[in-house]
């Protein structure tokens, strides 16, 4: 079910006076076609585990490039979109999920997307564009919160050194990755198809997304 991220402090300590809350796990679909393959496969996977979560796609999402003001060396990023609702949610979830389809490199959108948060790390941890890090343990996202990765592709081909820099962007959030248990290890390699809705027929891909998601789970309550 989906989570309602602005629960109040009054429903989360009943929850906890039951000895038991669900974590909260965010899925970030960085498709351009709303409602795709991305979107249907982490709806999924995230209706078959025991979670609470929401799915943020940015093809519903406004996301400007970065204008390297400098702004955000000590606010919030300027910018009037969505990026600094997106990272709220990050911060409030207790796992992230990034899924990620193969266009030429990876989506524009995407990479846009990553680009505005590790700018924003960057500047506040060389206090300035250029120059030595002044702050280089500065973490944008705290608390070393797991995530994991959906690499989808029409034939289930997607090229690592792509998703190693998706990661490494990532990584440099704060968060930590919780690895697939095949090749390439970084992600779940997902052979999508290329007609809506065919990546349901991928039963193997879609156990194995969930099999990482509950390890993303298990990170989580063990934090």
């Amino acid at each position: 079910m989906f989570f309602e991220w602005n629960t109040s402090e009054e429903i989360l300590t009943k929850t906890n006076l039951l000895g038991y809350m669900k974590p909260r796990v965010l899925a970030i679909v960085g498709s351009h076609r709303k409602n795709g393959n991305s979107y249907s496969l982490a709806k999924t996977v995230l209706e078959s585990v025991d979670a609470e979560y929401d799915i943020v796609q940015l093809a519903n999402e406004e996301i400007e490039f970065c204008n390297l003001c400098e702004e955000c060396i000590d606010k919030d990023c300027v910018l009037d979109d969505d990026v600094n609702n997106i990272l709220v949610k990050m911060k409030k979830a207790d796992g992230v999920i990034f899924i990620v389809p193969k266009y030429l490199v990876a989506p524009s959108k995407f990479l846009a997307f990553l680009e505005r948060l590790d700018t924003i790390v960057h500047m506040r941890r060389h206090m300035e564009y250029g120059g030595p890090p002044r702050n280089p343990d500065y973490n944008l996202i705290s608390g070393q919160k797991p995530f994991c990765v959906f690499a989808l592709s029409g034939r289930g081909k997607f090229s690592k050194a792509v998703l190693q820099t998706v990661v490494d962007y990532i990584e440099s959030l704060g968060l930590r990755l919780v690895k697939h248990d095949y090749p390439p290890f970084i992600a779940v390699n997902v052979r999508a198809g290329d007609d809506k809705g065919e990546v349901l027929r991928n039963k193997t891909a879609i156990k194995q997304c969930k099999d990482l998601v509950e390890k993303v789970i298990v990170s989580a309550k063990r934090r």
